[in-house]
């Protein structure tokens, strides 16, 4: 469900609550900016298709496009909308374990555990976020083929600085913020229009207040 109060300024959106589904989003301390346009792309792709890969370079904001894409989503999922962070993971053969243990899915002793994971998720409706992905693009492929073809009712949204590169994978590259073009005349009211701006000016009042 979406929680509206009165007298919230109109650029900010209807809060989700994130109680009404499971779920291991962080909490988001400042609001997402510039990237309304992007928010609405992903979740119409997410909507409709079953792995999508937001790509981008490092840095551009994927992870936090990423949860936000699933905490808006969220009340479509009834088992929920889960985040395995793969950054700090070097070994490969870990990623399964990782996506066990985020879904709180306990372990089989006589089993694989990418076996035991697929044969679980088979029962689940939920939205798997897999954030930084490109260090471990090959297990992360197969981990994601497995689950596409095997598990109906779950979704994949993986996050790259490459794609998986397997069947049914739908790409969206996440450019940069917009920037407006050299313009000494240029107003404050303009320029607060243009993505990077407008986060610059956010982190700069959050700086001055600490």
């Amino acid at each position: 469900w979406q929680l509206s109060i009165d007298g919230l300024p109109q650029e900010f959106p209807a809060l989700a609550s994130l109680d009404a589904r499971p779920n291991n989003l962080p909490a988001q301390l400042s609001r997402l900016i510039g990237r309304d346009a992007d928010v609405d792309e992903m979740k119409e792709l997410v909507a409709k298709r079953r792995l999508v890969t937001l790509l981008g370079s490092g840095g551009v904001g994927k992870t936090r496009l990423a949860l936000q894409v699933g905490a808006d989503l969220i009340d479509r999922y009834p088992n929920g909308v889960w985040f395995a962070a793969l950054a700090p993971i070097r070994d490969p053969e870990l990623v399964p374990s990782v996506v066990a243990q985020t879904l709180g899915m306990a372990q089989a002793q006589d089993r694989r555990v990418d076996e035991a994971l697929l044969t679980w998720l088979q029962r689940k409706h939920l939205l798997l976020i897999l954030d930084n992905c490109e260090h471990l693009v090959e297990t992360v492929a197969r981990l994601a083929d497995g689950i596409v073809r095997s598990c109906p009712d779950v979704s994949i949204l993986a996050t790259a600085r490459q794609a998986l590169g397997i069947d049914g994978e739908m790409e969206h590259r996440l450019p940069s913020l917009s920037i407006p073009e050299s313009d000494p005349t240029m107003q404050v009211g303009a320029a607060m229009q243009f993505g990077a701006i407008a986060l610059f000016v956010e982190r700069a009042k959050a700086a001055a207040t600490r």
